[in-house]
């Protein structure tokens, strides 16, 4: 089986360098994971932007993870909409992966809690438009995660083999992985899914009008933050306040503009058939 050995970094393996990419890359390193952040929404990590342009710079494949807390489906879909949002304006080669490893959060769910959990999150991701997997470890994908059919698997066993009997498309083997002249040790990755191009679809989320067959200024409630996540999907960073105010109405007129329709800034009929056309 073809494979491609990465290693996965974060805050605590410090500011590397392009020449420290380079340096790894002599050594067989194909790939980057780096952490994006987590904590629900309450982190940021400080390295993140820095080795996705090292790693950039070093011509090295490049995927996100995010360290997941979260306890409940509707917690899993913010973490969701967090981890796309860090990683906006960045191209990359490999998935956002969840993070699944939290003992004091998710350690104390049932199998089938945290399964739902972890299924909310994929699906979050993939309707914003980017790839998506889960990381765990081989105890946990054996004891405490129930059936993952459809979700790509990174599986972290520091063994000489894996033994996790679903499909794996990552293997996490040590966390002792060393490099000449580089500082510092990392965890060692194998991937086995060769990734391409991410699939364009159209946009999954419920997208609707109000009673009188179009938005205006001043609109408020749940279907307007339906309307404000679609322009999230698309490319925009609205707050979903279920207000249609100016940056919203300016978010529909841009769309309008670009498709070559009438821009008035009232999102109606003709507006949303062309939405719910778009491929990302």
């Amino acid at each position: 089986m073809a494979r491609k050995k990465g290693i996965d970094v974060s805050y605590w393996n410090g500011m590397l360098t392009e020449e420290h990419y380079k340096r790894m890359k002599r050594d067989g390193v194909r790939f980057v994971i780096a952490r994006a952040g987590g904590y629900r929404g309450k982190m940021e990590d400080s390295t993140f932007s820095h080795n996705y342009k090292m790693a950039q710079a070093a011509g090295l494949g490049f995927g996100a993870y995010y360290y997941s807390t979260a306890m409940t489906v509707r917690q899993a879909r913010a973490e969701a909409r967090h981890a796309v949002a860090l990683c906006k304006g960045k191209n990359f080669d490999y998935p956002i992966w969840m993070d699944v490893e939290d003992a004091m959060t998710q350690g104390r769910l049932s199998k089938s809690a945290l399964t739902r959990v972890i299924k909310a999150f994929i699906k979050e991701v993939r309707k914003q438009g980017r790839r998506a997997g889960v990381y765990a470890s081989y105890s946990w994908l054996t004891n405490k995660i129930g059936n993952l059919q459809g979700i790509d698997v990174w599986v972290a066993q520091y063994n000489d083999t894996n033994d996790y009997a679903g499909k794996t498309a990552m293997w996490q083997f040590t966390s002792s992985g060393r490099f000449k002249n580089v500082p510092g040790r990392f965890d060692v990755n194998w991937c086995y899914k060769t990734y391409g191009k991410v699939e364009k679809h159209v946009y999954e989320g419920p997208l609707s009008l109000p009673k009188r067959g179009y938005f205006v200024p001043g609109d408020r409630g749940k279907k307007v933050r339906e309307l404000q996540r679609f322009f999230n999907w698309y490319g925009d960073s609205l707050t979903v306040d279920g207000i249609y105010g100016p940056l919203t109405t300016d978010a529909v007129k841009r769309f309008q503009r670009r498709y070559r329709l009438t821009v008035d800034g009232l999102f109606g009929k003709q507006t949303l058939e062309k939405a719910k056309r778009i491929k990302r």
